[in-house]
């Protein structure tokens, strides 16, 4: 196990809806993310998220042992710091702390955010529910700049392939997904190990081709 750094960027192909509770605006219902000079972002526990939750479907896929562990209920998460499944042995659960950390996603375009007018659907009728028109938040997609952010932490050479491996995976992010928002492209860019004291630049393909080398021994 030793020290990396991640380098990642997300380029949206459409725009995105990643709700925020930090912030409100006249007449929206559903707000979106922005930092304090008005420029959208993907927060870290969104991505973090999401980037756990394919973690496990490929680790569910390679015939891993979960241990029944189903989060995000903590009382249906791993309890036992001895007899942690391998996601929360590196994502972390009620009983142990996480060894990876994620930042904002960010990008230096300052976009408007467009308001959208949204309606609830009774799913046994497939009718209009009275009374549920909402309004809420879309990021345009930037046009020039994609969000970008680090993953970092302590992990084996193989952890940190299935963290490059789950990554490839995201399609989407956020919310109103089939309003056909959220489509996004993630792209890792760049892979640091500290190896000996000495911070060595990892092709993120090598990795994932030593991972398909054990997979298929």
């Amino acid at each position: 196990m030793q020290p990396f750094e991640i380098e990642v960027t997300v380029q949206p192909t459409s725009d995105l809806h990643i709700a925020g509770t930090g912030r409100g605006a006249v007449l929206i219902d559903r707000c979106i993310e922005l930092d304090a000079e008005g420029r959208a972002y993907i927060p870290s526990t969104s991505f973090k998220g999401r980037v756990r939750a394919h973690y496990e479907r490929l680790l569910s896929a390679l015939g891993y042992d979960l241990k029944g562990c189903k989060p995000p209920a903590p009382q249906n998460m791993c309890n036992d710091p001895s007899n942690l499944c391998p996601v929360c042995a590196l994502f972390g659960s009620p009983v142990q702390q996480s060894r990876v950390e994620f930042t904002h996603l960010t990008q230096p375009e300052t976009l408007s955010p467009t308001t959208r007018i949204g309606v609830g659907v009774n799913r046994q009728l497939n009718t209009v529910e009275q009374g549920r028109l909402f309004f809420y938040e879309a990021a345009p997609k930037p046009t020039s700049h994609a969000f970008r952010g680090f993953i970092r932490g302590w992990a084996t050479d193989q952890e940190i392939a299935l963290l490059i491996a789950a990554m490839r995976l995201i399609t989407h992010l956020g919310g109103q997904k089939a309003r056909g928002l959220g489509r996004v492209s993630v792209q890792v860019t760049h892979v640091w190990i500290q190896q000996n004291g000495q911070w060595q630049s990892q092709s993120p393909d090598q990795l994932l081709q030593h991972l398909k080398q054990e997979a298929t021994v």
